[in-house]
């Protein structure tokens, strides 16, 4: 005869601690034909014992339907796999310091293994009796019946209980991926509206190499910003320095410096406010562009829905400059429009600050007297 086979104690139990009607009628079934006080279905695992089947379970256990392994029975019979019969608990070295013998009363216990669909025990269905019992062969048999029925029941909802989890699993990676998906497309959202960004700003920046004129850039302006943007109106705003006056450029197919108007830098128009504090204003709404301009000198784009002026940054040349740019619609002005807007009026600053420069030289030259070379 071989050695005693050792099963190692599942790391949890099959089915939770609570309730389960079929498994609490079978330990009926079980209480009614032994004519015993107690009679259980018990998971026991590493963790403890659970008793999804339970008559005469005494509180808090019958609420708890659980109980440490210093109270388990079964977990004999659930390491060894075979069968469990006692007569007098109290007798037993080994169970006599039970929990369930010495605090609970349990003296008489009979447990068959239940077993999952490979055979490997999972527990136990037991019957207690308070006194002493000597258990007859028919008694066992009784067990070893409804201990396969157990068994089938057990294996039943353990294999609904894997298939919600698979189920569940499955729900989880679904939803995962799904979100992952919407991660990436996300990303490369972002990715093409930076592209297009660079793009905006990089035809902008190529063009403004080629103006050689203040009506260049206005025209520049009007092609590469304000339509691609879809503003109603741009505007560049230009303040000598030491003089209090800020000519506004309108921006268009045919702008020339020419057509242009003045502002006082001290009004409040949004151009004198962006060059006078060099910090960029925005009107999101008519309400707010109409207290914009409730003070300022009024100009053609005035009555615009959304607003936006930003300065610009003149290296070399004395001067200041702004760049307006106004929606006939509600524009939201947002991060998005700030960030392009910022790169966009970086270009603009340097060609503008060159072409200034340039006029600026062409006039002194100008001024020159010429001299004779004898």
């Amino acid at each position: 005869m071989g050695p005693e086979r050792v099963f190692e104690l599942p790391t949890w139990a099959a089915l939770p601690a609570r309730p389960h009607p079929a498994f609490d009628r079978l330990a009926q079934a079980v209480a009614e034909q032994l004519c015993v006080p107690i009679a259980l279905i018990s998971l026991v695992s590493k963790g403890g014992q659970v008793f999804p089947g339970a008559v005469g379970l005494p509180a808090p256990w019958s609420t708890r339907r659980s109980w440490p392994l210093s109270y388990s029975l079964s977990q004999h019979v659930t390491t060894t796999g075979r069968s469990m019969i006692v007569d007098d608990a109290r007798l037993d070295p080994v169970l006599c310091g039970n929990g369930a013998v010495r605090d609970l009363g349990v003296v008489a216990f009979a447990g068959v293994p239940l077993l999952d669909a490979q055979g490997r025990p999972l527990g136990a269905l037991s019957a207690s009796d308070r006194v002493a019992r000597h258990w007859l062969p028919a008694d066992v048999e009784v067990l070893e019946r409804l201990a396969a029925q157990g068994s089938r029941l057990l294996q039943v909802q353990a294999l609904d209980l894997a298939e919600r989890e698979s189920r569940a699993a499955c729900e989880r990676a679904a939803t995962a991926a799904e979100q992952a998906a919407r991660a990436a497309q996300a990303a490369f959202e972002a990715a093409e509206a930076e592209a297009d960004r660079a793009r905006v700003v990089a035809r902008l920046a190529v063009a403004l190499l080629a103006a050689e004129t203040l009506g260049d850039v206005l025209r520049t302006v009007d092609r590469l910003v304000r339509s691609p943007l879809g503003a109603t109106a741009a505007v560049l705003g230009v303040v000598e320095a030491g003089s209090p006056l800020l000519q506004a450029y309108p921006a268009g197919p045919s702008s020339g410096p020419g057509e242009h108007w003045e502002l006082h830098v001290d009004d409040a128009h949004p151009l004198a406010v962006a060059v006078r504090e060099r910090r960029l204003v925005t009107a999101a709404t008519r309400e707010e562009a109409d207290q914009l301009f409730a003070t300022a000198r009024r100009l053609p784009d005035s009555a615009a829905e959304s607003t936006l002026a930003l300065p610009l940054v003149l290296g070399e040349h004395a001067s200041s400059g702004a760049l307006l740019l106004s929606w006939s619609g509600r524009r939201e002005l947002d991060d998005a429009l700030g960030t392009v807007l910022t790169e966009l009026a970086g270009q603009l600053g340097h060609a503008l600050d060159r072409v200034l420069l340039a006029a600026a030289r062409q006039h002194l030259a100008r001024s020159l007297p010429s001299v004779a070379v004898g």
